[in-house]
């Protein structure tokens, strides 16, 4: 279940990419100022990269991600790195050593592969609610009204009240 949500995040973030332009995804937004759609996208991938990689050892840092810019210019290598992690992140629970500075510092903190998953699902949907925004200056893009919404409010709108924050 957990899988499937994770690729039905990243396929729901394939498909916007799809409908925009190398220069919509690759230039400042006028709602960010400071960043790009497709910096916000590279964040996303980068961070299931990070977990994927380093899973074989056991120990996950984030921090070392690899802030590969191509991902941030050009949306058809994101595309690709989307399905590339959709089947990469098939991989049984086990647990893990999470650390939160580059040099591995300090105290690494008890998790779980399929913790560190959950966590990557709801970063995903969290930077998918950004990107939702900047979609909106960009005429004629198409976004699911479930895009960026969590899973936790959907479930709760489901109960009869309609709030998507």
């Amino acid at each position: 279940m957990l899988y499937n949500s994770c690729a039905n995040q990243l396929e729901e973030l394939n498909d916007l990419l799809l409908q925009l332009s190398p220069q919509d995804y690759s230039q400042f937004s006028p709602v960010f100022r400071t960043s790009s759609i497709g910096q916000h996208v590279r964040h996303i991938l980068e961070l299931f990269e990070c977990l994927v990689s380093q899973y074989d050892s056991g120990e996950i840092n984030y921090d070392l991600r690899k802030r590969d810019l191509r991902m941030e210019q050009d949306p058809i290598f994101a595309l690709e790195k989307i399905r590339l992690i959709q089947h990469q992140i098939i991989l049984p629970d086990k647990d893990l050593l999470l650390y939160r500075d580059q040099n591995q510092e300090t105290e690494g903190i008890n998790t779980t592969y399929f913790r560190e998953l959950l966590y990557n699902l709801e970063h995903c949907v969290h930077h998918q609610a950004l990107i939702r925004l900047a979609c909106h200056a960009i005429p004629g893009i198409s976004i699911s009204e479930y895009f960026g919404v969590a899973k936790s409010t959907l479930t709760f709108n489901s109960r009869g009240t309609v709030n998507y924050h």
